[in-house]
């Protein structure tokens, strides 16, 4: 699969809009050595080449916050996203 610059997509690409709200993930994704992540025009791209996991209390995520993370979307599958975890996965 080809990025819209030519380049190869990862197989995992989460697209999370540049809010506050949202801070948290992009900071933990910063911090992991399987993620990158890419500033964007009004979002930042995390992607990695595998399936990732995050879970909300270690984001300090409030419930209703955690439930919209992923409006800005995703490249790939969720495979679990329950009140405290989300797994995200290549799609198949």
């Amino acid at each position: 699969m080809l990025d819209t610059d030519g380049s190869h997509a990862a197989a995992v690409s989460i697209f999370v809009p540049r809010l506050e709200e949202f801070a948290s993930l992009t900071r933990a994704a910063r911090g992991r050595g399987d993620c990158t992540v890419t500033a964007l025009d009004t979002h930042d791209r995390i992607d990695a080449a595998g399936p990732v996991e995050f879970q909300r209390r270690a984001l300090g995520l409030k419930p209703a916050v955690w439930y919209g993370l992923f409006t800005g979307g995703i490249r790939g599958r969720i495979e679990i996203f329950d009140r405290d975890r989300v797994v995200i996965a290549p799609a198949a």
